[in-house]
C-alpha cells in the first residue's frame, strides 16, 4: 500500500486525502476526518521551553511528533510551524514577541499591535502598479514593525525574504514527508493574513475604525487591488510544498470587529476575488474565521459551492451555521479553547458527538479545535477528540 492509500485505522476504507477532499465538495467520507492545530501546545505536552521550540526547528517537529504518537493518530497536520521571526512577521503582519528573545523563554510567543501603516500608504497601494503590489506592499511595510529587517529597503530585503522562504519550503517538505508516510494529510500550502485585515492591524482598531465610517472606498479598493497578487502569491508557495489547498487568516473580518453591512460592502469584495482567483488555480481556500461570523454567512453563500472550507474557532454557533452555509462550505471546528483546558473528557466527547451528529450529517465537516489547542490543554481531552471521530464519526 502506498502512503497516499494508507489507512489510519481498520475500520477505515479511504486514505487521509481521500476523506479530506470528499468533504470539501460536501461529500460523505468513510468518516468524519479529525484535525488539531498543536502548535502552541506541542512544546507543554513534552516539556521543552517554548523559546527553544520557537527557534530550532528539530526541536519544534521532534514536539510535534511525540504529541502525534502520544494523541493520535488523527487525519489532517496543521501545519503552523513559525521557527523564523521574518517569516511569522511577513504572514501575520503583526510584529512578534518570541520567547528567549522578546519575552522570558518559557512563555507562548505572542503579538504586540503597533501602528506602522499611515492613511497615504493606501494611496501608495492604489499607485503602485499591479506587478507584485502585495510582495511589494509587504516589503514596504515589515521594516516598520519587524526588528530584525529594520531600516532595510527593497534591494536588500528582498533576497532576505527568498531565503527564508526557501528555508520554509525545504523544512516544510521534510515535516510533510512524514506525516503523509503516517497516513495524515496536509491541511495547507501556504498561509497569511487577507489584504483587509492586514489593514486592520496595520492601522491599529481604532484609526482602522475610523477608516471604515469614513474612507470606505479607500479600504474597499486598497484591498482589491492587492486580492490578486497575494492570491498568486499564496498559489505559488503551495504548489511549490505540493499542497492543494491554501489557509486565510480573516482575524478582523468578522462580526466582532465590523457590522454585516460593513462586510458585505468593504470586506467582502477583495475576499471573493481572492477566493475566486486561488480556485481559478485549481486549490481550495479555507478561510480561517476567527470570532462570530454567523452574520456574515449570507453573503458567503455567494462564493464557490462545494470549494471552500470555512474554519471556526468557538465563537460562531457551528449549529446554526450548519443551516446557513452547510450545503456550500465545508465546516470545521470547532471544540473550543476552554473546553480542552478545563473541561472532562466526558464533556468533550459530549461536544463532539453532537458535532458529528448534527454538523457532520451527509457529510461537508471536519472535527476539529476551535482555532490552536491551547498550552494548557488536558492531553485526555485531546484524545477524547480524536476518538470521537473514530467512535462516532463513520457513516456506515
Amino acid at each position: 500500500m502506498s502512503i497516499q492509500e494508507k489507512r489510519l485505522y481498520e475500520k477505515d476504507t479511504m486514505s487521509a486525502e481521500e476523506r479530506l477532499e470528499k468533504v470539501i465538495r460536501l461529500e460523505c467520507p468513510d468518516r468524519v476526518p479529525a484535525a488539531l492545530f498543536i502548535y502552541y501546545y506541542a512544546p507543554f505536552h513534552v516539556g521543552i521551553r517554548t523559546g527553544d521550540f520557537m527557534k530550532n526547528h528539530d526541536v519544534y517537529f521532534n514536539a510535534i511528533k511525540q504529541v502525534y504518537k502520544d494523541i493520535g493518530p488523527w487525519d489532517i497536520f496543521y501545519n503552523g510551524d513559525s521557527f523564523s521571526k521574518i517569516m511569522y512577521s511577513f504572514a501575520a503582519m503583526m510584529q512578534a514577541l518570541w520567547p528567549g528573545i522578546d519575552l522570558p523563554g518559557d512563555v507562548m510567543g505572542q503579538t504586540k499591535e503597533v501602528q506602522y501603516m499611515d492613511f497615504d500608504d493606501y494611496e501608495w497601494i492604489m499607485k503602485s502598479g499591479r506587478f507584485f503590489n502585495d510582495l511589494r506592499f509587504r516589503a514596504r511595510m515589515m521594516p516598520r514593525f519587524c526588528n530584525e529587517v529594520k531600516g532595510y529597503g527593497l534591494l536588500r530585503l528582498m533576497p532576505t525574504f527568498l531565503m527564508e522562504i526557501s528555508r520554509m519550503v525545504r523544512l516544510w517538505r521534510k515535516d510533510f514527508k512524514w506525516f503523509k508516510e503516517q497516513g495524515a494529510a496536509i491541511l495547507m500550502g501556504s498561509v497569511a493574513e487577507m489584504p483587509f485585515d492586514t489593514f486592520s492591524q496595520a492601522r491599529n482598531i481604532i484609526q482602522f475604525s475610523m477608516d471604515i465610517l469614513k474612507h470606505q472606498e479607500t479600504v474597499r479598493n486598497a484591498s482589491v487591488r492587492l486580492s490578486k497578487n497575494f492570491a498568486d502569491t499564496m498559489v505559488a508557495v503551495s504548489r511549490l510544498l505540493g499542497v492543494p489547498r491554501v489557509q486565510l487568516f480573516c482575524h478582523r473580518t468578522s462580526n466582532s470587529f465590523i457590522s454585516p453591512r460593513q462586510f458585505e460592502s468593504i470586506a467582502y469584495p477583495s475576499l471573493e476575488m481572492t477566493v475566486n482567483r486561488i480556485i481559478d488555480c485549481g486549490m481550495t481556500p479555507a478561510l480561517h474565521c476567527d470570532g462570530d461570523w454567523l452574520k456574515n454567512l449570507k453573503t458567503l453563500r455567494r462564493l464557490p459551492a462545494k470549494k471552500v472550507i470555512i474554519e471556526f474557532d468557538g465563537f460562531t454557533d457551528m449549529f446554526r451555521a450548519k443551516q446557513e452555509i452547510g450545503d456550500r462550505m465545508c465546516i470545521y471546528g470547532d471544540v473550543p479553547a476552554e473546553m480542552l483546558a478545563l473541561g472532562s473528557p466526558g464533556e468533550v466527547e459530549e461536544y463532539c458527538h453532537r458535532l458529528i451528529e448534527e454538523v457532520g450529517a451527509g457529510g461537508g465537516f471536519i472535527l476539529a479545535s476551535g482555532c490552536e489547542v491551547p498550552y494548557n490543554a488536558k492531553p485526555e481531552n485531546l484524545r477524547a477528540v480524536v476518538q470521537s471521530a473514530v467512535k462516532y464519526g463513520y457513516y456506515v
